[in-house]
């Protein structure tokens, strides 16, 4: 067998592998939003890594599953198996029972997040993640098989792992657009076996590769045809029963779901939005307050913009008080796109008459890139905790209510305009938000510019001048007209203003920290959680409380996880080949440093470029790919590198990442938004790709350096620094929406850097690690 040959067969092997795994897990984060909740969607690819290490793990204990004879039959095997595996999680995922069921549409915000806990069924949820996490341990056995195996060529085959990952990233889209999320599983295991088919030496072991490659192939085209083979059985918090269709794509699943209160589009499990059909339904729409004030304090024509319009119930009220000229701003604008297509056009449908424009697009971004103001900009009940919302939030949560949100709102809004938002008692926060932004623009009273009403709805307006005696007059005698109990709390002719000074003790949100919860309040929620399992505290549980309960849960998961990742591979130190070695603890550390390290600074780069791109999912792909795909880069670079040169090259690479990581969390970003938001979309892309490739560069080399320097008998700990890299990525997940949320995201981005600090450190002592006796081989 030619040894360049057997590399390059390995190589693509692992390619087809690496673009195999991250179609999977980002499949899932679409399906989880269906079958689970969208809070769950970042559970897949915390199980991507986490099936990652273990299998990493396996392979330390158990040296033979990836053995050096016959090593490429046996990839061949364990990636089939990943084609087998992934193929049943699929199926496992839509038929499992993990949630239970209701009939009714989810027409309130948190109406089903707020119980989702009490819905959870625990015995089939932990059957479903045991079924998903098998195909990322196979991988995970070979991947951290194959580093060990063939260290030498760990330049090209790291390589190939992350450009193969970059695929798959920039794959996604294009993917979930021909086949629905659940079937995007038979092109997994379509790649799976292709990769099996590149590199298995043994005949029969390649016609059963072919065979499962083109069968799984044959079902993708079916499912592309047919609208889906797997079809979802048991969405979370209401039942398929009254759903008359549904559309996957790659934003989210949308649903038309009818029942006696009427016809609702809903987006994956948590939004419901009303579809407005008739004239009874628009006039009844028409008088909310929170939806129908603004309209009435202005006249048509005028400019408008509706954020988060969804199914248009909005638009419908706009268009009820004669305004026709409508942006309809939403992040999966595909419902007004079916509101437009499946429902008789009618003066009444919201998307079929004016001049009604659908903007896909998240509603920050589409005012930034607004190139007129406009005289209304409204956003009512906008549910950020669907699929669709948290794309754009689970990034970068609250960026619509932000200062620099409203300061946006503010630089688009005509000289006479409002601004009307509304959010239950959520409101209140805009209230903070707005003061500030109009305090930054030099404004000495902002009170003079809001009108706050709190009761059956509270309904903030704001305007850029001051309101006049008038127009608050007549604010307060169209708030008589609607019915329900409603109370002024911010009067901007009121000399005393109201509660303004009250409400402006509410913590600010930024961009940087867009939460409102302080550490206090993060601890005072997990002390909660934690009296409740005993049995002494109170059983009222708020929204914040779900999300510290799921983190709570993940880091006494992942402590549990790491004990047993740490102490494993001690107990079977013989077989695994490390007695007598020194220095691993070393080694174990800088994998560490670097797991942390890439995973934080990807996830961070993504919340600071959102606003630049114009909108999260090309924010996330353009991240992804250009990072992996450059680090892939970097790596074959440094795999043919001299070997006198790798200290001095590690060590530079290392410097470099610190560097460029620095300019490009602290000040690139805000360079971007300054200068190039008016460019086109492809553009603005380009550059955000060009901007990071540097970084994604030097951060692909320190890991197969590392590989290369360490001595021939330290190759018998690769698969236990690979299962700590990937078990400190999965940390990273966790521990950035921590840091994030306490302290902001530039503080999670510093805490990224020191990772890969850590690393620099220990970095000198990587070539020291060996055997203090005989050499520990395997």
């Amino acid at each position: 067998m030619n040894e360049t040959t057997s590399t390059r067969e390995i190589a693509f092997a692992t390619f087809l592998l690496s673009l195999a795994l991250v179609l999977f897990e980002l499949a899932l984060t679409r399906v989880f939003s269906v079958i689970l909740w969208a809070s769950y969607a970042h559970l897949a690819l915390g199980l991507a890594m986490l099936g990652i290490t273990a299998g990493a793990a396996l392979q330390q204990v158990w040296p033979t599953l990836v053995p050096a004879e016959g090593l490429r039959d046996r990839v061949a095997q364990w990636s089939l198996g990943v084609a087998a595996s992934a193929a049943f999680a699929g199926w496992a995922a839509v038929a499992f029972p993990a949630t239970r069921q209701s009939d009714a549409p989810p027409t309130v915000l948190m109406e089903r997040s707020a119980i989702a806990w009490d819905l959870l069924d625990p015995v089939w949820f932990l059957a479903l993640l045991t079924a998903l996490v098998v195909p990322f341990t196979l991988v995970g056995i070979v991947f951290a098989g194959v580093f060990q195996r063939c260290k030498e060529d760990i330049g090209t085959i790291y390589a190939a792992d992350l450009v193969g990952g970059a695929a798959g990233a920039l794959a996604f889209l294009p993917l979930l657009a021909w086949v629905p999320a659940p079937d995007a599983v038979f092109v997994v295991a379509a790649l799976a076996a292709l990769a099996a088919l590149a590199i298995a030496r043994g005949p029969r072991l390649r016609a059963t590769a072919g065979g499962i490659a083109a069968g799984a192939m044959v079902l993708a085209g079916i499912a592309s045809g047919a609208g889906g083979v797997l079809q979802v059985r048991y969405a979370a918090g209401y039942s398929e029963v009254n759903v008359r269709w549904t559309r996957w794509t790659p934003l989210t699943r949308i649903a038309v779901h009818e029942d006696e209160r009427g016809t609702y589009m809903l987006l994956d499990n948590t939004s419901a939005s009303e579809v407005i059909l008739t004239e009874a339904r628009r006039k009844e729409k028409s008088k909310e307050l929170a939806r129908s004030l603004v309209y009435r304090l202005h006249e048509a024509p005028a400019r408008v913009a509706i954020l988060a319009a969804s199914a248009g119930p909005e638009v419908a009220c706009a268009q009820a008080y004669g305004y026709t000229d409508i942006d309809a701003i939403d992040i999966a604008s595909q419902i007004g796109d079916a509101v437009a297509t499946r429902f008789p056009p009618s003066a009444f449908n919201p998307y079929t008459s004016g001049n009604t424009r659908r903007v896909w697009s998240d509603g920050r971004a589409a005012i930034l890139h607004a190139r007129e103001p406009y005289d209304i900009i409204q956003m009512v009940h906008a549910n950020l905790h669907s699929a669709a919302g948290l794309l754009a939030q689970a990034w970068s949560p609250n960026l619509l209510q932000t200062v620099e949100a409203f300061d946006t709102y503010l630089d688009h809004l005509s000289d006479d305009g409002t601004i009307s938002f509304a959010a239950g008692t959520g409101t209140r926060v805009f209230v903070r938000a707005a003061s500030e932004a109009l305090r930054r623009r030099g404004v000495g009273d902002p009170a003079a510019h809001l009108f706050f009403e709190t009761g059956n709805n509270d309904l903030l307006l704001v305007k850029k001048r001051p309101w006049t005696a008038q127009e608050s007059a007549k604010v307060q005698r169209l708030l008589q007209t609607y019915p329900g109990t409603k109370k002024v709390v911010i009067d901007p002719v009121r000399p005393d203003r109201g509660k303004w000074r009250e409400l402006n003790q509410i913590a600010l949100m930024t961009d940087d920290r867009p939460f409102l919860e302080s550490p206090a309040d993060v601890w005072k929620s997990l002390r909660g959680m934690f009296l409740r399992y005993l049995g002494l505290g109170s059983d009222a549980v708020q929204p914040i409380d779900i999300l510290y309960r799921s983190l709570g849960l993940q880091a006494v998961f992942l402590a549990v996880s790491g004990l047993v990742l740490g102490v494993a591979p001690l107990l079977r130190a013989g077989v695994s080949g490390l007695t007598g070695m020194r220095g691993v603890g070393w080694g174990l550390l800088y994998a560490a440093g670097l797991g942390y390290g890439y995973l934080a600074v990807e996830t961070v780069l993504v919340h600071e470029l959102i606003l630049f791109v114009g909108h999260p999912t090309y924010a996330i792909t353009v991240v992804i790919f250009t990072m992996l795909l450059c680090s892939g880069l970097g790596s074959a670079w440094v795999g043919s590198r001299p070997a006198d040169r790798l200290p001095s090259l590690l060590r530079g690479a290392l410097l470099a990442t610190l560097l460029l990581g620095a300019v490009q969390g602290f000040l690139t970003p805000h360079l971007l938004v300054q200068t190039g938001l008016g460019w086109p979309v492809a553009v603005r892309v380009a550059v955000t790709a060009l901007a990071i490739a540097p970084l994604g560069v030097v951060m692909g080399m320190p890991f197969p350096l590392a590989l290369r320097i360490l001595r021939p008998e330290a190759a018998a700990m690769v698969p236990w620094a690979w299962a700590f890299n990937g078990w400190t990525s999965v940390v990273a997940s966790l521990g950035t929406v921590v840091v994030s949320r306490a302290f902001g995201y530039q503080a999670a981005f510093a805490v990224a850097l020191a990772a890969y600090a850590v690393a620099l450190a220990v970095s000198g002592r990587l070539r020291h690690i060996g055997s203090t006796s005989t050499p520990a081989g395997v």
